[in-house]
């Protein structure tokens, strides 16, 4: 019995310890703490936060392995709940997005982050009527950041030619210096959902030689002219991105891309991408 105890309790200091390095914005060794209290015990607490840990380390695969066996664990785990829909959101799983964020609501029907997270899925499918009501329930439950949202859905206007919802690349470029040269960048526009939503939607989209999931950075921004920046102003976004060829060899490049045109984003040559699940 002692050594049971003394198993429990070497847990949960390796789970709290990993809370406080996450907290700390030290991701990685917090994961690494977080496996070494599953080794020795598998619950609901440490499944949850390995899993928003995973989905800070845009792991979603894995982030909704976790999530999922921590609702195993406890049934009405509306957190959990909500952190798998916006990971399989990530992973342009957007029915199951919806149905994860409705199922939050069924166990707590006043969780106004549920009804946002739902309202933004349905944004970005066109469906506004349920997207607009879930706004106003996720503003009539609290959550401030939906007051926009409502009054653009009492005041619509129409939207800016290079407004378009990203839900999937269209397939991968045979021109080479597509998104890999600043004269021919990638024209992700904006979204519904954000302004910058699309460019980071683009890169949770994008896969390497090996079918993964790229690391990037941004490091610099060059001008850009468009009729749909302010003053005919944009600019273009240069990330550095590391990533593996079909070799499995580690490389980098600068992919270039901008938010002020909008023109049906693919993959660069070289990549590749996931298509949205129906």
């Amino acid at each position: 019995m002692t050594s049971f105890f003394s198993y429990a309790q070497d847990a949960k200091n390796l789970l709290d310890e990993g809370l406080k390095k996450a907290q700390a914005g030290q991701i990685t060794h917090a994961l690494t703490l977080f496996n070494q209290s599953l080794s020795i015990k598998d619950d609901y607490p440490v499944r949850q936060s390995r899993g928003m840990a995973y989905s800070l380390l845009r792991q979603y695969d894995q982030a909704v392995e976790d999530f999922t066996k921590a609702i195993s664990f406890k049934a009405d785990a509306k957190k959990s709940m909500v952190a798998r829909g916006v990971a399989r959101k990530k992973l342009a799983d957007y029915q199951g997005a919806i149905s994860d964020f409705s199922a939050a609501i069924k166990v707590d029907g006043q969780m106004a982050e549920a009804y946002y997270n739902r309202a933004l899925v349905y944004e970005l499918l066109g469906n506004t009527e349920k997207a607009c009501s879930d706004y106003k329930s996720a503003l009539s439950h609290g959550l401030k950041p939906a007051e926009l949202k409502v009054e653009s859905c009492a005041n619509p206007t129409p939207e800016p030619a290079n407004r378009k919802a990203l839900l999937q690349l269209s397939g991968v470029a045979t021109d080479a210096q597509y998104g890999t040269s600043k004269s021919k960048p990638i024209k992700v526009g904006t979204s519904p959902a954000g302004e910058y939503e699309n460019l980071s939607t683009y890169m949770d989209l994008l896969r390497d030689g090996q079918n993964k999931m790229v690391e990037y950075k941004k490091t610099a921004s060059l001008p850009y002219a468009s009729n749909y920046a302010p003053n005919g102003k944009g600019t273009i976004e240069v990330l550095e991105v590391t990533y593996k060829d079909a070799k499995n060899v580690t490389k980098k490049t600068n992919l270039y891309l901008t938010i002020f045109d909008f023109e049906s984003p693919k993959a660069p040559l070289g990549f590749s991408t996931i298509k949205a699940k129906k």
